[in-house]
């Protein structure tokens, strides 16, 4: 018998470094894999499925400006590694993840077909939200602003 893929958005191995801040617990990996709907990072988190944290994610951990900030949701833990759910980002920071997925892609085509067919986001002004998490819109805007 089969495994059944139950990814919506297609992987792609990536580098890029991430910063999670749970507040008062701050984590930096590398991103394993990265999709438009989350990523997988390797190593020790000390954080439970369930928690809320802002992400930083930078092309390099040496280069200081961020590509990418948004809201995440830990839906994964395991002994060595950890899977977020993006919650919240702004539109500019969606574009560009948007941008990378594709141009980093084996096959663009793909990816491209699963955005335009995903229903997944709601866009509000200059925030993009996941539409299947209930968390106060309020409170994830003012989360991502800080």
């Amino acid at each position: 018998m089969g495994s059944i893929n139950n990814r919506q958005f297609s992987r792609i191995n990536i580098r890029w470094a991430v910063q999670l801040d749970f507040g008062p617990n701050h984590y930096r990996y590398f991103l394993d894999n990265l999709s438009l709907s989350g990523f997988l990072v390797k190593g020790k988190c000390g954080q439970s499925e369930g928690d809320l944290c802002k992400i930083t994610i930078k092309e390099s951990a040496f280069f200081s400006e961020a590509i990418i900030h948004a809201i995440g949701l830990v839906v994964r833990i395991t002994e060595n590694s950890a899977a977020l759910e993006f919650v919240a980002m702004k539109l500019n920071s969606y574009f560009y993840l948007q941008a990378s997925l594709l141009t980093k892609a084996v096959n663009p085509s793909v990816l491209g077909n699963e955005i335009v067919k995903s229903n997944l986001f709601e866009f509000d002004g200059d925030i993009v939200l996941h539409r299947t998490h209930n968390f106060e819109k309020k409170k994830v805007i003012s989360l991502l602003n800080t």
